[in-house]
């Protein structure tokens, strides 16, 4: 066969279809898949849930017959070729009758790495990888997934938000909007994209944030993951925080110590709210260590989690080297009040495959640690 030099426009858009999975495939990748026949587009799908059928299958069901000689099948990741809860997508292309394949990115799974372009080869499907630059951008988009398959460990994710002198917040204790519409729209979307996410207690007392993702197309609601040393957010001298009252309650845990399970009233009450509370190890301060975060999500098996707590949750995971990914909004404001707080210290990070997106008129700087 000629050598095949796959359309950008076509892989391209097996991105744009992955991501209409975005935050509801965990712990499966975000996967679009595409078939051409002559130059023209004549069926699409992607993987919409765990569980649930892959991007190949529901693209060659949507084609709804069998695909005509020189068909090509365009995929964001390598087609599976192992039995799970949905058979291998590889059998499906090989019964289909499907010549030749495109592939944005391989398997990062080490057990399972060109395993399914191998066999596909080995039964004279012609197989092609695209561009290297449209590889990298379907690799980072399952960043979650491929640490999660290729580690074994939940990824870890830290957001702040500064004012252009490094404050997080204009009176220390008290909400604050550091950045603009477009930045809290943004926050947003990465909350869908995580399967859970993270607090200190003292954003909860201060805040009293809810954690949902409020998207134009309805809210959604991850598993909320509280840090709670002594329970003093279930204590009576607050009012019931959002988090616990809220229709998601039950999507509420809150990690705590042995002192905060002894607190009876503050368990019982978190027992009244149907939250759930776990027991974590201490750190050498007493309080919740910072390796039990990443030990809890392992045991909800949860692939990763979007911490949005204050300054200490954030100091105290980065000084523990428990943070794999930042996200750094950076506003333009000023707050100059002698309450105001100061958030960690981000200028000395080595901050790995950095992506730099501007929202509004806040930048928004992310990547690998």
């Amino acid at each position: 066969m000629s050598s095949f030099i796959p359309y950008p426009e076509l892989m391209e858009r097996t991105l744009v279809l992955a991501q209409k999975g975005w935050g509801g495939t965990h712990p499966n990748p975000m996967v679009g898949c595409l078939i051409e026949e002559g130059g023209q587009v004549v069926a699409e799908g992607f993987h919409k849930q765990a569980g649930g059928p892959h991007a190949e299958i529901v693209a060659l069901q949507n084609l709804g017959r069998k695909p005509k000689k020189g068909a090509v099948l365009y995929v964001s990741l390598e087609p599976c070729s192992t039995t799970g809860r949905t058979p291998p997508c590889t059998s499906a292309i090989l019964e289909a009758g499907i010549e030749k394949v495109v592939v944005c990115t391989i398997d990062p799974d080490p057990r399972h790495a060109g395993r399914g372009l191998t066999l596909l080869r080995e039964h004279g499907v012609d197989v092609e990888l695209a561009p290297v630059e449209i590889g990298k951008r379907a690799e980072r988009l399952n960043f979650i997934f491929n640490q999660y398959r290729v580690t074994g460990h939940p990824l870890i994710a830290l957001k702040m938000a500064f004012s252009a002198n490094r404050m997080v917040a204009a009176r220390a204790g008290y909400p604050s909007r550091v950045t603009g519409e477009c930045a809290r729209a943004d926050v947003m979307r990465w909350r869908r994209h995580f399967p859970s996410i993270c607090v200190g207690s003292g954003t909860v007392l201060a805040d009293n944030p809810s954690l949902t993702a409020r998207l134009p197309d309805g809210v959604w609601c991850p598993v909320r993951i509280v840090i709670d040393s002594t329970l003093a957010t279930l204590s009576p001298t607050f009012a019931p925080r959002n988090l616990y009252t809220d229709d998601h309650a039950s999507r509420t845990i809150v990690l705590t110590t042995a002192v905060g399970q002894a607190n009876h009233d503050a368990v019982n009450q978190a027992r009244d709210y149907n939250v759930r509370i776990i027991e974590g190890k201490n750190g050498a301060d007493g309080r919740v260590a910072p390796s039990a975060l990443r030990e809890v999500l392992r045991e909800l098996k949860l692939c990763g989690a979007y911490c949005e707590g204050g300054p200490a949750l954030a100091r105290s995971l980065l000084s523990a080297k428990e943070v794999d990914y930042i996200f750094h909004y950076q506003s333009p404001q000023i707050f100059t009040s002698p309450e105001a707080l100061y958030g960690p210290d981000f200028t000395n990070l080595d901050i790995k495959d950095l992506l730099e997106v501007r929202l509004g008129e806040d930048t928004l700087k992310h990547g690998f640690l």
